[in-house]
């Protein structure tokens, strides 16, 4: 009698404690379904319908950097993380990564192209001029300096270019040669040869010096002279 009040007393014990344990575990499944929230599918979406939907399901959706897929539409969503079907907490993270779409290609060199032959370099490249920022006497032509994204950046179809171009070509500076001493028809030559222009030939009278000689000139030897400067001789006659 008393071993068979004994195995009763052990089977209730065993029974209360497989019951708490049952009724422990329960409390603690259904707080944590009320605290967590499941991940939906929304690879293929595009950015504003995906965001929407992971809000509406008690999380938080972050734009991440895109990339290429030749599977997804450009501007759609390639991935996500954590993936479809996972059970995060609320409150928690989507990390959504959209599509630049399936095609790739390397930006070229437009720099020291005239504007014009970089513009028809970027059409055929099927690639757009996003805008151009212009600067002036940066290089001796109207040319491309520099451009973003950098040459030999990997980019999308119909991406846009921003192309740094000098308007105005800068003005080019000599050393003014020495003429005085030299025959006037000498010093004719090597003016129009550099470019110069000859403003007069002003005849002097100088005795002791032979007729044609160039006694003075403007702007004076050695000093900086532009590009197409207008230059004065006086010449013995």
């Amino acid at each position: 009698m008393g071993v068979s009040r004994l195995l009763r007393w052990l089977l209730a014990g065993v029974g209360l404690l497989v019951g708490c344990g049952f009724a422990v575990w329960m409390v603690l499944w259904v707080s944590l379904r009320s605290s967590a929230a499941r991940v939906p599918d929304v690879v293929g979406m595009d950015a504003s319908r995906a965001s929407a939907l992971i809000q509406g399901n008690g999380l938080a959706a972050r734009i991440q950097e895109g990339v290429f897929d030749p599977r997804v539409p450009s501007g759609r969503i390639s991935s996500q993380r954590p993936p479809a079907g996972f059970h995060a907490k609320r409150g928690g993270t989507v990390l959504l990564y959209p599509s630049l779409g399936k095609a790739v290609q390397k930006l070229g060199d437009l720099s020291g192209l005239p504007v014009s032959l970089a513009e028809a370099e970027l059409e055929s490249e099927h690639l757009t001029l996003e805008r151009s920022c212009t600067v002036e006497g940066e290089a001796d032509a109207v040319v491309v300096l520099a451009q973003m994204p950098a040459p030999g950046t990997l980019v999308a179809p119909q991406s846009g270019v921003t192309l740094l171009v000098n308007r105005t070509p800068r003005e080019k500076r000599y050393v003014m040669p020495e003429f005085v001493g030299a025959a006037e028809p000498d010093a004719t030559r090597v003016i129009r040869a550099l470019g110069f222009q000859l403003a007069t030939v002003q005849p002097v009278a100088y005795p002791g010096i032979a007729a044609g000689t160039v006694l003075r000139q403007d702007p004076p030897a050695g000093g900086p002279v532009a590009e197409a400067a207008v230059i004065g001789l006086w010449v013995s006659r």
